[in-house]
Order: C-alpha cells, then sequence, then structure tokens
C-alpha cells in the first residue's frame, strides 16, 4: 500500500451551511470564496468521488456524499470523467488529507485546491441527506464563519432565495462555452457515430470506441444538414446538466430535422429525456433525485433486474407517455421509467448510465445493442 507524504497546510475556516433558516449546520469550510450558492444534491455511492465531482451533469450543483469519509484514495490522472470538476462543491462528514492507494498521484484535499473547487466538511451529512430527502433538493449557501457573522440569517436567506434556480438557469449554454471539441484521430473502424455532446462522461466515448466506433462530436449548436450530409452510421445523445426542457428548446428545430431521418440513436440520462420529448413525453423535477451506484431497474423485455449507475434530478412522466413509444426498463425503487424504444424507428434510450464509471457493468449490454441496432439498418 502506497501512502502518499503530499500532506499540504490547507486554508481550512470555519464554516456554516445553510439550507433555510431552520436547517443550519456548522463545520469546515475550504474555499478560495466567502461563500457560494447552488443547489444541494445528495449521492449514495461509496466509490468514485472523482469520476462523480468530474461528471458534467454535476454542474451547478453541490454533492453531499452520505459515505462519510472521502478522499482515501486519493485522485490521478486517469479517473477523469472531463477535463475539470463541474460539480459547485461537495459536502462530506470527513475529508481525508492523505491519500492511501497504489493508483494515487496527489491528495484529494490538494486535488479540490488545484482544481479551484470547494468542500464543506465536518458536520452530520446524514441528517442533511434527510432533509434533502424530506424537504427536496433547493439552492443553499456555504460560506465562512466570518461571512456569515456580517449577515443576519434573513439577509443570507434571501440572497439563497433570489439565486437562480436549476430551472431558471441556463446551465447547458454555460457548459457549452467552456466544452472544447477537440478534432479526434480517426482511425478506420466499422461504424462512426454523430455525437450530441451535451456534457458527456469521457467513459461513455470510450465504450463506443472499444466497440468498433469512430465518433465525431457536436455540441449543442450542431446542424442537422451536416451531420446528415455526412451519413453517420449512428447518433448519440449525451447525458448533462440542467432541465431537460430548456435543453430540449435550444435544439427542438434541427433535432426535429435529425430524427426525421431515422438514423438509428441511443441516448443516456439527458439524452433519454431530450429524445422523449422529442416525441411528445413529458418530464418534471424529481422530488429527490436518483444518484448513486446500486439502483435496481427492471428489464421489462427480459424480466432481469440490473444494478446501476443513476445520475438525474429530472424525469419522463408516465403521464400521457406517447403511444408511438415503449416503456423498456423501469426503477425498482419508484417504479419511474428508466429507458424507451421507439415502435416505429431505430431507436432507444435509458435512464441510467451503462458505462457505469463508477458502478457496476451490468448494463453495458446496451452498447452493443447500439451495435446491432446499427448493422440491422445499415444501407
Amino acid at each position: 500500500m502506497t501512502v502518499l507524504d503530499n500532506k499540504i497546510k490547507l486554508n481550512y475556516q470555519n464554516g456554516y451551511l445553510i439550507y433555510n433558516k431552520n436547517y443550519i449546520f456548522k463545520g469546515k469550510f475550504l474555499s478560495k470564496d466567502e461563500f457560494k450558492i447552488a443547489e444541494i444534491c445528495f449521492n449514495t455511492s461509496m466509490t468514485g468521488y472523482q469520476e462523480i465531482l468530474t461528471d458534467p451533469s454535476y454542474k451547478s450543483q453541490f454533492i453531499n456524499f452520505t459515505f462519510p469519509l472521502i478522499g482515501i484514495v486519493g485522485c490521478n490522472d486517469e479517473d477523469y470523467e472531463s477535463w475539470k470538476i463541474h460539480a459547485s462543491g461537495l459536502i462530506s462528514n470527513e475529508l481525508f488529507e492523505l491519500s492511501s492507494n497504489w493508483r494515487a498521484q496527489t491528495s484529494f484535499a490538494k486535488w479540490i485546491i488545484d482544481q479551484n473547487s470547494c468542500a464543506f466538511f465536518d458536520l452530520d451529512t446524514r441528517s442533511l441527506t434527510k432533509i434533502v430527502r424530506n424537504f427536496g433538493p433547493k439552492n443553499i449557501m456555504l460560506c465562512s464563519e466570518d461571512y456569515f457573522k456580517t449577515k443576519n440569517i434573513e439577509e443570507i436567506c434571501t440572497q439563497i432565495d433570489q439565486s437562480l434556480s436549476l430551472e431558471e438557469n441556463d446551465v447547458i449554454k454555460d457548459f457549452t462555452l467552456e466544452l472544447n471539441i477537440k478534432e479526434q484521430e480517426t482511425k478506420k473502424k466499422k461504424y462512426s457515430i454523430a455525437f450530441l455532446n451535451f456534457g458527456a462522461k469521457d467513459n461513455i466515448k470510450k465504450n463506443l470506441y472499444s466497440r468498433n466506433c469512430n465518433i465525431e462530436e457536436f455540441d449543442m449548436y450542431f446542424k442537422a444538414d451536416e451531420i446528415i450530409n455526412k451519413k453517420f452510421n449512428g447518433i448519440f445523445l449525451s447525458n448533462g446538466p440542467g432541465d431537460p426542457k430548456k435543453v430540449y428548446e435550444n435544439i427542438k428545430l434541427e433535432l426535429t430535422k435529425l430524427l426525421n431521418k431515422k438514423i438509428p440513436t441511443f441516448g443516456i440520462c439527458l439524452g433519454h429525456q431530450i429524445l422523449s420529448l422529442a416525441f411528445n413525453a413529458l418530464t418534471a423535477r424529481m422530488e429527490k433525485g436518483h444518484r448513486g451506484g446500486n439502483h435496481p431497474v427492471k428489464n421489462l423485455d427480459t424480466n432481469k433486474v440490473e444494478i446501476t449507475s443513476q445520475n438525474h434530478g429530472f424525469v419522463v412522466l408516465d403521464k400521457n407517455f406517447p403511444s408511438n413509444l415503449q416503456i423498456t426498463h423501469k426503477s425498482l425503487f419508484d417504479r419511474t421509467i428508466d429507458g424507451m424504444k421507439s415502435k416505429d424507428q431505430p431507436l432507444f434510450s435509458v435512464q441510467y448510465h451503462p458505462e457505469s464509471s463508477p458502478g457496476p457493468h451490468d448494463s453495458r449490454y446496451l452498447f452493443d445493442e447500439f451495435i446491432k441496432l446499427m448493422d440491422k439498418n445499415a444501407c
């Protein structure tokens, strides 16, 4: 076992987490800012914090980890799911300053500082999780004790209430401004994929590469004609942050034109929600959200149960579900829709993450299903 002796003097401050005037937690605040406001969510995963924090789907959110100790295996250059931390910060019961793993290249606490992110810790995160579970996700404030003392609680709550909600904030536009799509190295492979990147995790791309696919990435400003003219074998819609209705309104006209060509299409998470909206399904905010690596999902075609990795705060509704779509997967936690397919064109999607980084590999067969769909519909 390797223990990196890279403990550094971290500028912890006493601080406060304010959910509302009735729920205020005192703890330790690690940040270059006096305060930060973002929406709180909770994640029940026991591993994979580096992958979770670098998942762009968490943009504009604080992640409250229910597992009490975060950081023990450190961080490395291989476990990124994108180029940086996209979460607004993390909340943990305890933050480990050293690293105890043979793959570690830096300590977790140092990584947080180097990434210009923030952390709030030394509080009862399971009690906080129950509050979020019972009263729902909302914007909260993390702040230093010095900042807290300059305000009264009514002023702080007003600050929180006046900040934009996830539905109001056009997070996808902010992400797209940061996204730097690089030209992929093109090797001779069997399949070519138009990859619509709304906040994709790198492991999705790796799963496609490993299945003999070349991908060409497009951001939310893609033009359908360009994709159609390049005669791709398939189209992929990625995961990403924010309200799916916001994203869909930005791309509705171009996506409709693209889907009319009936090219084999696969969507994951936000991509699943966008495709469902394109067929006139409804989406809504969830009371708690699904975030963790142990969510049971029933495949209605096979009657098998898959343990899945999930990260979403919005969901496709059963109500007025389109007749030209078929529900293929359901959550065994709350019976919400976790997958669908079109009855009349080569298209399917799932709400969860079959690339499972981190998480179980039960659902990676879905990438193989995408390959079969492209083979079946080859020109």
